[in-house]
């Protein structure tokens, strides 16, 4: 999984995650972005598109499309 992102100086970043695991424990302890921060870019897995919007929405988005079965 990569996430990739605007910051709030407009530097694109990009956070990456073995599996769906490492990236539902990031998403569900303390996020360093807030959650009406919008995902400029977007979430790839396996270098397909499967999300771009809020991060308050990703964890939902995540747990409710059941990619846990895609590592």
């Amino acid at each position: 999984y990569r996430l990739t992102y605007q910051d709030n100086y407009h530097v694109e970043r990009t956070l990456e995650y073995k599996d769906y695991e490492e990236l539902m424990l990031s998403l569900s302890g303390c996020v360093t972005l807030p959650d009406t921060h919008l995902i400029i870019q977007l979430l790839t897995l396996n270098d397909k598109v499967i999300y771009q919007g809020l991060v308050g929405d990703l964890y939902r988005f995540l747990s409710q499309a059941h990619f846990s079965d895609k590592n």
